[in-house]
């Protein structure tokens, strides 16, 4: 028993020695962080309310846009789940940099006068930041697409084996789609039901922009017209399975840096108590010897 306590307490020594050379936060600070993340979300909540809004309805009519940019921008904002238009969106990029810049000026007039073009970069970067904000939403949108493609694609051709009719299974997946491709197959079973099947899959194709959904689209555009479309769509389910495989080897290599950092003390901890109970051991029969 005693052997068991003294583990313990080497253990929770180690570990805590381990974290603060490796900078990891103590376990009595996460309640504290969620509490900062609440506190946190409830204030950008509210200057976003009080402060952001009623300026965008100010500023965003001013903002001009051709109708084919406006087009597609309002398209990318619907997939990254920006619930703004595109003039709303470039009025805020513009909105936060002039506040960046009024504030980094007043604070720099006040200590650092000579550094006052700083407040003019420092209003750039957080321009692009926001404006940027949509480029990084799809891309991580992508890897959600690129990820759930293989259960997407394996449902549409089994499912045509039992059922021919391409907006019932595309209903039936829509209940267990993931965030990556819901939109995409909310709108494309609208553009199905109240247009061309060709325009609609046409769409569906230029809207996620990835080589399978491209290969998929016109193999069921040609399967509509009554084109037998089996060896296609079997050769790219049999793909499918080498992109799953590849996705999971790329995630296996992200892993080993990890599981080093969590064996160390692992393996720190077990030697210390390794060589604990041996030297235990060794005095107890010296100490008979004697």
């Amino acid at each position: 028993m005693i052997y068991f306590a003294v583990f313990m307490l080497l253990s929770l020594g180690l570990y805590t020695i381990y974290g603060g050379i490796c900078g990891l936060a103590p376990m009595a600070t996460a309640k504290n962080l969620r509490t900062a993340s609440r506190n946190e979300d409830a204030l950008k909540s509210a200057f976003n309310s009080l402060y952001v809004k009623p300026l965008l309805h100010i500023v965003s009519p001013c903002i001009r846009l051709s109708e084919i940019r406006e087009k597609r921008m309002r398209t990318q904002l619907a997939r990254a789940d920006i619930r703004l238009s595109p003039q709303e969106y470039f009025a805020r990029s513009i909105l936060m940099a002039a506040t960046a810049a009024v504030g980094m000026g007043f604070l720099l007039t006040l200590t650092m006068p000579n550094l006052l073009p700083l407040a003019a970069v420092f209003s750039g970067i957080v321009f692009f930041h926001f404006h940027g904000e949509i480029k990084d939403r799809l891309k991580a949108k992508d890897r959600l697409i690129e990820s759930e493609l293989p259960k997407f694609i394996r449902a549409v051709v089994q499912g045509m084996k039992t059922e021919r009719n391409i907006i019932k299974l595309l209903e039936t997946y829509l209940s267990i789609a993931g965030e990556g491709l819901k939109y995409d197959i909310e709108v494309l079973i609208m553009d199905l039901k109240s247009g061309s099947f060709d325009d609609g899959m046409a769409a569906f194709d230029k809207r996620v922009g990835n080589s399978y959904v491209s290969r998929l689209a016109k193999a069921l555009i040609s399967a509509d017209k009554g084109d037998n479309q089996d060896s296609a769509l079997n050769y790219l389910m049999s793909d499918m399975g080498t992109l799953a495989k590849e996705m999971l080897e790329r995630e296996l290599a992200k892993r080993p840096g990890r599981v080093k950092m969590l064996v160390i003390p692992i393996v720190i901890t077990a030697v210390g108590a390794l060589f604990y109970v041996i030297g235990a051991n060794l005095f107890d029969s010296i100490g008979a010897i004697m």
